[in-house]
């Protein structure tokens, strides 16, 4: 097992996502997804490139540096998030024999879940700042490629409804235990919610 998933190839990745090995999970993958989302729309900035003036080659330069700094996002992501999980797993481990290691289980499983609810809604504001890349890099792209660009703003969608179900999964017990960050995350999720629901009218 390699220490990034990013150092895996694409067979071990699936093989591992498919097993009953917990990680990579839905958070993870859909880092991956978003990252080779943004390595779609990419591509096509980059052949349109080849051939573009001054004015065009400039604004599709402006493209590929903020997706540049998407994608390396996406793919910290994924390897935190599946940090995120295994220390929340490890919390949950922690013994509870005495008082004292009953209170350090309760605080590190809530600093866990603080930071494994966080992680999916940074991935999935970025898939958000993705899709709205996709659609300035779409009317620059040469028409012939111009469905690679909308494959993958369909992933980056993909990719941030999928990492608000991870989120989905952590927020109930946070707001069970009183936590302060989670209405603000609860808010969060919803804007993020309705931002990638509205997105999905393009054609």
């Amino acid at each position: 097992m390699t220490d990034s998933l990013w150092e895996a190839s694409a067979g071990q990745l699936l093989a591992r996502t498919a097993s009953a090995d917990p990680t990579p999970g839905g958070g993870a993958i859909a880092a991956i997804v978003g990252a080779f989302g943004v390595g779609l729309v990419r591509m096509a900035v980059r052949v349109t490139l080849r051939a573009a003036d001054e004015t065009a080659s400039t604004r599709l330069q402006q493209v590929d540096v903020r997706a540049d700094k998407l994608q390396s996002l996406f793919m910290r992501a994924a390897d935190d998030d599946v940090n995120a999980f295994d220390t929340l797993m490890d919390a949950y481990r922690m013994s509870r024999e005495s008082d004292a290691e009953l209170a350090a289980r309760d605080a590190a499983i809530s600093s866990a879940t603080l930071r494994a609810t966080r992680v999916p809604l940074v991935l999935a504001r970025a898939a958000a700042d993705g899709i709205a890349l996709a659609d300035a890099a779409r009317p620059l792209v040469k028409d012939s490629i111009t469905s690679d660009v909308l494959a993958g703003r369909d992933l980056l969608r993909g990719a941030g409804l999928a990492a608000l179900r991870t989120a989905d999964i952590n927020l109930p017990a946070l707001e069970a235990s009183g936590q302060p960050e989670a209405a603000a995350l609860r808010a969060e999720r919803g804007s993020l919610l309705v931002l990638l629901s509205d997105a999905g009218g393009a054609s």
